[in-house]
């Protein structure tokens, strides 16, 4: 999944991580990332961390943000 999220244009991206549903899409991009290589254990916690709404509106925003300046999603993803 988070390859092809990584391929998307710059705002799609941005729309998906609304914080609305961002938290949810953040929290499945990590946990993909986790299980399709990289075996980052820290990826995995933080993924199943913004899958609870509190936590993944924060991290949305935060992920907004790296997005719009790196083009990427970096925080705690890599």
């Amino acid at each position: 999944m988070y390859k092809s999220f990584d391929k998307l244009s710059k705002t799609a991206r941005i729309i998906l991580l609304i914080p609305i549903w961002g938290w949810l899409v953040a929290g499945i991009y990590r946990i993909s990332k986790y299980l399709q290589g990289n075996k980052n254990t820290a990826t995995l916690i933080f993924g199943i961390l913004f899958i609870i709404p509190v936590i993944g509106f924060v991290g949305s925003l935060i992920d907004i943000f790296t997005t719009i300046g790196d083009n990427k999603i970096t925080f705690l993803a890599d």
